[in-house]
């Protein structure tokens, strides 16, 4: 009887350790950065390229969806405005009709042009990024210069 309270106990330790464990792995996951989430993993990238699309939000615009394929350098400008956003995880779309363009960049590599990783800018609050474990939103949680991102990709664009 007693050795069997000992193992009760002992199991109701081990869940409730499990539990806080997960519950700390959870909390930690919901924040990240910009910088972690997509220019780590291009770092281990030796030949990477892009390919930016722009699409209108209004399907009543009378314009095209623009694309656009470039090396990683000539990105420089715009990564720099990202690499200092935090972001924390959202299941549910920010809906925010402000801005005019989509911008999905891809980040490809050269040697079989698999995608590396993707990311989506919607607007200021939100980004969205893609990798081989799938795709999950991100609310910006700090200051992001929409307009000034949108301005250096819409350069990139029409430089061609």
């Amino acid at each position: 009887m007693r050795e069997q309270k000992r193992a009760l106990i002992g199991g109701i330790i081990g869940i409730v350790i499990a539990a806080a464990a997960f519950a700390i792995y959870y909390f930690v996951t919901l924040n990240t950065t910009f910088q972690k989430a997509v220019l780590d993993e291009v770092d281990n990238v030796d030949n990477a390229y892009l390919q930016i699309v722009r699409v209108p939000k209004s399907t009543d615009a009378n314009e095209d969806v623009l694309t656009h394929i470039m090396d990683m350098n000539g990105f420089q400008d715009a990564s720099n405005q990202l690499s200092g956003l935090d972001l924390k995880k959202v299941d549910k779309p920010i809906n925010d009709s402000n801005a005019a363009y989509t911008y999905t960049i891809y980040i490809r590599n050269k040697s079989d042009n698999s995608e590396v990783v993707s990311f989506g800018v919607d607007n200021s609050k939100q980004i969205t990024i893609g990798n081989s474990k799938g795709y999950q939103r991100y609310e910006v949680t700090n200051s992001f210069d929409y307009d000034a991102f949108s301005a250096s990709v819409d350069k990139l664009l029409t430089e061609k």
